[in-house]
C-alpha cells in the first residue's frame, strides 16, 4: 500500500469515531447512497441514499462536471512516471528485437589502411641471361581500402533463436507494463474510494453537530423553565463541543484525501475535486471460473511465461555458436602497389567458422540460462497458486462486505427511529438527557458503519477485478 493511501486511511479511521464547511473549491459530488442524517424536527429520514441527503447539512454542492473513476484512471495513467518508465522499457525491448532480426541481413564493412616498411621487399629471381637478381614486389609505403559484405547463410539456429528470445522479451516487458497499469489503477481506485468515504463521514459528523445543536437548544429551553438540572445542560454542551471537534478532524481528513487524490493524478495538491459516486453489485460469478479467468489474463503469469521462453531461446542461440557458421563473403579490395597489376580486385567466397571445442565456455553459459528458465518456471507455478488464493480471498471478502451492507442498512433505519423516540420522550419529560445523547452516539456509529461497509464492498469488488486482471 502506498504511503498516501495509508495516511488517508488512518485519518478516515479517526473519523469513524467522530460539518463540512469553508472548504472552498474542495467538494465531492453526492449522488446516491444510504442516509447519514437525522431530522431534528422529530421526523425520521428514509433509508435510501438519495432520499436522505436533503436532511443532511453538508458543504456547498460542487460545481463543474463530475469526474468518474474512469476519468481518474486516464489522468493517472497519463501522468504516472512508473507507467511511462514501463512503456520506455517496452520500446527498448522492441529495439532489441529489431536488432536481432537485422542479424539475418547483410552487413557492409568498410576499411582502409596505410603502411610504411623499413626496407624494400624483394625476391630473388634467376634469369638465365642475366643471372640472379633481387626484384621488388611491394611498395615501401602504400595505401589501401576494402569494402566487404557478409551475408549469413546458415547459423544452426543462432539467429532464429536470438530473434525468438528478443520477441519473448518484448512480451515480458509488455506484461510488466500491464501489471504496472493495473497497480496504478488500483492505487487510484483505493484513493478514490477513501475520498468518497471521507466525504460521507464528514456528512455524518455534520449531521451530528446539527442534531446536538437542536438538542442543546431544547435542553437550554427546559433549563430556563426549571424543568431540567444544570447537569443536563452541561452534558449537552460538552457533547456538542466534542461533536464540533470531531467535525474539524473530519474536515482535515477530507482535505488530506483530496490532496492524496490530486497527487495520484499528477495535479497540484489544492486542485478542486468533484467526484462521482461509484456503482456496485457487479460481478461476481463462480469463484472457480474467476480463478481460471485470472490465470489466463493476469499479466504476471504471461510475463513469467515469456521470461522462461526467452531464457530457453537464449540458451539455444548460445549453444548454436559452437556449430558451424556458414556465410557468404563478397567485396572489393584495393592496395596501392606499382609492382602488381591490377591493384584492386573483387572477391566472392563462402566461408565456414566452427568452434568445436572451447573448453566448455559456451555450454556452461547455455546451461546457466536453462537453469534460470527452470527457476522462472517454478516462480510461475508459485504465482499461479498465489493468484488462485488471492482471487478466492477477494471473492470471500466481497461476499462478506455485501452481507455487512445489508445488516448495517437495517441498523441505520433502526438508529434513526431510536433517536427520534429518545428525543420525543425527552421533550415530553419521560426520558433522560443521557438517553438522547446515547441514541445520537449510536446513530452516528451505525451510519459510520454503513458507509464503511458500503465503500468496503465497492473496494472489495475493485480488488476482485484487480485479482482477476480485468480492472
Amino acid at each position: 500500500m502506498s504511503p498516501s493511501i495509508a495516511a488517508v486511511k488512518r485519518f478516515v479511521f479517526v473519523l469513524a469515531v467522530m460539518p463540512l464547511s469553508g472548504l472552498g473549491g474542495l467538494a465531492i459530488a453526492q449522488q446516491s447512497g444510504p442516509a447519514a442524517g437525522y431530522a431534528p424536527n422529530g421526523g425520521s429520514a428514509s433509508v435510501g441514499f438519495a432520499d436522505r441527503e436533503a436532511a443532511i447539512p453538508f458543504a456547498p454542492a460542487p460545481t463543474g462536471p463530475l469526474e468518474t473513476l474512469e476519468d481518474a484512471w486516464r489522468a493517472a495513467l497519463h501522468a504516472d512516471q512508473r507507467v511511462e518508465a514501463s512503456r520506455w522499457n517496452v520500446g527498448a525491448a522492441e529495439s532489441s528485437l529489431d536488432a536481432a532480426r537485422a542479424e539475418r541481413f547483410p552487413a557492409l564493412k568498410l576499411g582502409s589502411d596505410y603502411y610504411v616498411l623499413s626496407d624494400q621487399p624483394t625476391f630473388a629471381a634467376t634469369l638465365p641471361p642475366l643471372g640472379t637478381a633481387d626484384l621488388p614486389f611491394l611498395n615501401r609505403d602504400s595505401v589501401g581500402f576494402q569494402a566487404m559484405v557478409n551475408q549469413p547463410l546458415y547459423t544452426f539456429g543462432r539467429i532464429s533463436n536470438g530473434i525468438d528470445a528478443a520477441s519473448e522479451a518484448v512480451k515480458a516487458n509488455e506484461a510488466e507494463c500491464g501489471r504496472t497499469v493495473l497497480d496504478v489503477k488500483m492505487n487510484v481506485a483505493e484513493i478514490y474510494v477513501v475520498t468518497l468515504r471521507a466525504t460521507r463521514i464528514v456528512q455524518v459528523m455534520e449531521s451530528k453537530v446539527t442534531s446536538l445543536q437542536a438538542h442543546s437548544r431544547d435542553v437550554a429551553a427546559f433549563y430556563d423553565r426549571g424543568l431540567v438540572s444544570r447537569n443536563d445542560l452541561l452534558a449537552a454542551q460538552v457533547a456538542l463541543a466534542d461533536a464540533q471537534q470531531q467535525a474539524l478532524q473530519s474536515q482535515n481528513s477530507l482535505r488530506v484525501a483530496f490532496a492524496a487524490y490530486n497527487r495520484a493524478l499528477g495535479r497540484t495538491l489544492d486542485a478542486p475535486v468533484n467526484l462521482a459516486e461509484l456503482g456496485g453489485a457487479g460481478m461476481p460469478g463462480d469463484v472457480n471460473e474467476l480463478t481460471g479467468l485470472a490465470l489466463q489474463t493476469r499479466p504476471e503469469i504471461a510475463g513469467l511465461a515469456a521470461q522462461m521462453r526467452a531464457l530457453d531461446s537464449q540458451a539455444a542461440s548460445l549453444r548454436a555458436k559452437n556449430a558451424p557458421q556458414v556465410g557468404l563473403l563478397g567485396g572489393y579490395l584495393y592496395q596501392q602497389n606499382q609492382f602488381v597489376d591490377p591493384n584492386g580486385v573483387a572477391v566472392l567466397a563462402v566461408g565456414v567458422e566452427w568452434t568445436p571445442i572451447d573448453s566448455g565456455r559456451t555450454s556452461h553459459q547455455a546451461e546457466a540460462l536453462s537453469q534460470r528458465a527452470q527457476s522462472v518456471l517454478r516462480l510461475r507455478r508459485d504465482a499461479e497458486s498465489m493468484i488462485a488464493l488471492e482471487v478466492r480471498q477477494r471473492w470471500l471478502e466481497l461476499q462478506t462486505a455485501r452481507q455487512r451492507v445489508d445488516v448495517t442498512r437495517q441498523a441505520t433505519a433502526q438508529a434513526d427511529e431510536n433517536i427520534r423516540v429518545a428525543r420525543d420522550r425527552y421533550q415530553h419529560q419521560v426520558g433522560t438527557n443521557t438517553e438522547v445523547l446515547d441514541a445520537e452516539t449510536l446513530r452516528v456509529q451505525t451510519h459510520t458503519n454503513f458507509y464503511n461497509s458500503t465503500y468496503e464492498a465497492v473496494l472489495a469488488e475493485l480488488r476482485l477485478r484487480r485479482a482477476i486482471g480485468n480492472l
